[in-house]
């Protein structure tokens, strides 16, 4: 998944965004998704978080949050790695159950706050699980639809800038019709709102409200999609998906891979092997050494050029 915007400041709204490592399930029984609730709720709960709404899906999350203090990452390190460890150790799993951390797209209320809201209850009409999105059971539309406030989700605001349930539902129906595109939801640079929106928060980087935590999140606006640069060795390649982790010497593309997610992301050498499913120094080894391999050989140079102009199309 990419990489997730870290910018905080009290009362920030953010659409998060979370699946399973190379896509597997990350709830596989009812058991599974009751479990993260519960944990979802003393996360929210130990932070101050305030959850606008959700969806469990096999094999990602959606969550709409509020952050009245700048505590978004410590909130998502109890709840995923919480429930990352317990399913671990309920299934006998060894590696990452998530692909990534998380994403996080901060959102400008009022109608881009309903719009996402209903793009995350549509979620299983969308994969054909349901014809209605309040008869799926693991989301919080049903909530919305009976203007129900519960223990762990508050859909006040949404309604209230929806116009009233009646309405709600109306929005619903008609985006069952027409759905919007990829950046009416997850923004540009991971920030959904309208320009002034987008302009205050890369202006105000430098101000203190923003910067004293936020200003090192910043450069992760210009960070590359982890995913498309996947599908960029691949394609480059013409490899599958496993190529990219396969540990069997000579495997050009997951040296590849490796090197990119270093020099074109935020991604930590930790994080980088915990996707590899290698030790960190091992993976910053390997790093390391395929970057002195590129300075060497004509042919390495040249799919790392090709590669990094597919990456900056």
């Amino acid at each position: 998944m990419v990489r997730p915007l870290r910018i905080t400041y009290p009362g920030a709204i953010y659409h998060i965004i979370n699946r399973g490592s190379r896509k597997d399930k990350i709830f596989k029984r009812i058991a599974d998704r009751e479990e993260f609730l519960t944990r979802l709720l003393a996360a929210s709960s130990k932070y101050g978080i305030i959850v606008h709404g959700y969806c469990l899906m096999d094999n990602h999350f959606h969550l709409l949050v509020e952050t009245p203090d700048e505590n978004l990452s410590s909130f998502m390190q109890l709840l995923q790695c919480g429930y990352a460890n317990w399913f671990k150790v309920r299934y006998k799993l060894v590696g990452p159950l998530f692909q990534s951390r998380f994403k996080s797209v901060l959102v400008e209320d009022e109608s881009y706050l309903v719009t996402l809201s209903a793009y995350i209850h549509l979620n299983p009409v969308r994969a054909k699980i349901v014809d209605d999105p309040e008869s799926y059971k693991w989301s919080s539309c049903s909530l919305y639809y009976k203007n129900e406030l519960s223990e762990l989700v508050d859909p006040t605001m949404v309604l209230e800038y929806a116009g009233g349930v009646d309405n709600y539902r109306f929005i619903l129906a008609e985006m069952m019709e027409d759905s919007p595109p990829p950046e009416a939801v997850y923004g540009k640079f991971s920030i959904l709102g309208q320009a002034a929106f987008k302009e205050k928060v890369l202006r105000q980087i430098d101000d203190t409200e923003i910067s004293r935590k936020g200003v090192l999140e910043y450069k992760r606006l210009k960070s590359a999609d982890p995913d498309k640069i996947a599908e960029i060795v691949m394609k480059l390649l013409k490899v599958p998906t496993e190529s990219l982790v396969e540990k069997t010497n000579g495997n050009t593309a997951r040296k590849l891979y490796l090197y990119l997610l270093k020099k074109h992301t935020t991604l930590k050498v930790v994080e980088i092997a915990e996707i590899a499913g290698m030790n960190s120094t091992a993976a910053g080894e390997l790093i390391r050494r395929f970057g002195r391999e590129i300075t060497k050989s004509k042919e390495l140079t040249s799919i790392l050029n090709n590669s990094e102009k597919l990456l900056h199309e």
